[in-house]
């Protein structure tokens, strides 16, 4: 059966990579959206992501597939010389975008007891070295990691899974912004296959595309993949 994915921030980087590449398999049927793609959503706007989702739900009768890829930057530099507006928009469009569509979209899945979610944590998290400079992505993006791992609990009786991406430096608009040289989002987007397709119960996790062996690790042992306190 055809299963119907909805990937957000489709018009760039790492959700145009991904709907490139679903889009030639015949196993899905992606709608992509974004604040210029011809399906506009500003995520950050609840009444938008909700008649997104009753436009889905009325054309497609399900979602089945999620992938959280909106996202900004925000500002950069030190908080006090940052434009307070400007840090709170990356965390309308970064968390509460993630969370907006996240909400839209579980009754639907839970309807149907079958859903997988993708979120994107970037900026260093979980990683050796958090990038200075960045504190409203950075911020977003622990918080993302913080909402996929609660949720992760609400669904666990479901066959639905959150889960969220680090995809490393990618090469983007955003990652050049940063003076970053990035690399493909080949790696991202096997990650996602796989959370999408693994028979094995993925859920909660946030899991880089870089370096974890995430094919061949044992998902029984209690906080892989979650962040904890180290004693």
């Amino acid at each position: 059966m055809i299963k119907t994915m909805l990937i957000t921030g489709g018009s760039r980087g790492i959700g145009q990579a991904m709907a490139e590449h679903f889009e030639k398999d015949d196993d899905y049927f992606v709608i992509t959206c974004s604040r210029t793609r011809p399906y506009y959503c500003d995520v950050r706007l609840y009444d938008h992501v909700e008649r997104m989702f009753k436009d889905i739900i009325q054309e497609r009768g399900k979602i089945d597939v999620l992938i959280n890829c909106a996202g900004v930057l925000g500002p950069m530099g030190r908080l006090e010389d940052c434009y307070i507006a400007n840090w709170k928009d990356a965390i309308e469009v970064n968390l509460m975008g993630t969370v907006n569509c996240v909400q839209q979209a579980l009754p639907h899945m839970k309807e149907h007891n079958f859903g997988r979610i993708i979120n994107f944590c970037g900026g260093g998290v979980g990683g050796k070295n958090l990038p200075v400079g960045f504190s409203a992505y950075n911020t977003s993006k622990y918080a993302i990691a913080g909402f996929t791992e609660t949720i992760a609990q609400e669904v666990d009786a479901y066959d639905i899974t959150i889960n969220a991406i680090s995809p490393g430096a990618v090469d983007t608009n955003m990652a050049r912004s940063r003076f970053v040289k990035g690399t493909s989002p080949k790696k991202a987007i096997e990650l996602a296959e796989f959370l999408i397709t693994t028979e094995k119960k993925v859920n909660g996790k946030v899991i880089s595309a870089n370096h974890d062996d995430y094919r061949n690790t044992d998902y029984t042992k209690e906080s892989i993949y979650n962040f904890r306190r180290v004693y």
